[in-house]
């Protein structure tokens, strides 16, 4: 399966999936993921939101407001798979296995 378990449940009958278009978000979302993981990996110290959003190209808005959720998101994602903590203090998050 291309969608991760526990995704995807609730249907909506009203909205239309495209053939091909959760796979390719899924994709989409993996890639980033290695993206962001590949730099917290090669900054020993860790990096910062800002730092995923302005380094890989990940700038987003909503309305002028809510910036770079995007980065965010994938972080927090990272974060719950185990592969990325947050370390202390401030903001940075390091890749796990790394020295401290």
């Amino acid at each position: 399966a291309v969608v991760p378990a526990g995704l995807g449940t609730k249907k909506r009958l009203e909205v239309i999936v495209p053939q091909g278009a959760v796979e390719r978000a899924q994709q989409g979302l993996a890639m980033l993921k290695k993206s962001v993981l590949d730099l917290a990996r090669a900054n020993k110290g860790g990096i910062t939101n800002a730092d995923a959003a302005s380094l890989l190209g990940l700038r987003s808005d909503y309305r002028g407001r809510q910036k770079d959720y995007l980065s965010y998101s994938v972080l927090g994602l990272l974060l719950r798979e185990g592969k990325i903590r947050r370390v202390d203090p401030g903001r940075r998050h390091r890749a796990t296995g790394e020295d401290s």
